[in-house]
């Protein structure tokens, strides 16, 4: 799986995953097909839920809910609060998962259950909240 928006202020990520940080990825201005995106983005099958939220790491006045939450759409994983970023702040997307979800007509795919499961497993050893074990 590819990870887009899994950036050092906002994840903990078991190493040896890189976390790029957040304000080397904003972008001058806001994607002509943004609302797009984000709907996509926010469609995403949810994989880990994380009830609760966090400051926004842009502008601590902003509040996001259920940002650590992890969504997938079956290639790329990513954190529920990235639609937030990219809506706000105009965090750039990497141009292949931007091609993908217009390949797709912003239009998440169906995914059966084994499939899921694969994901939630891959998502659980690669993100964790708190203490490592």
């Amino acid at each position: 799986m590819r990870l887009a928006g899994m950036f050092a202020e906002l994840s903990v990520l078991r190493p040896p995953t890189p976390q790029p940080s957040i304000h080397d990825h904003i972008a001058a201005g806001q994607l002509p097909d943004a609302e797009d995106v984000i709907r996509y983005l926010r469609a995403g099958h949810r994989l880990i839920a994380a009830m609760g939220g966090n400051d926004d790491v842009l502008d601590p006045a902003e509040y996001v809910m259920n940002g650590d939450s992890v969504l997938t759409d079956g290639t790329w994983l990513w954190r529920a609060d990235l639609a937030h970023y990219l809506d706000r702040h105009h965090v750039e997307l990497p141009a292949e998962f931007l091609e993908l979800i217009r390949s797709r007509d912003y239009t998440v795919p169906a995914m059966d259950k084994a499939d899921l499961a694969a994901c939630a497993e891959y998502a659980g050893h690669l993100v964790f909240f708190g203490e490592d074990e």
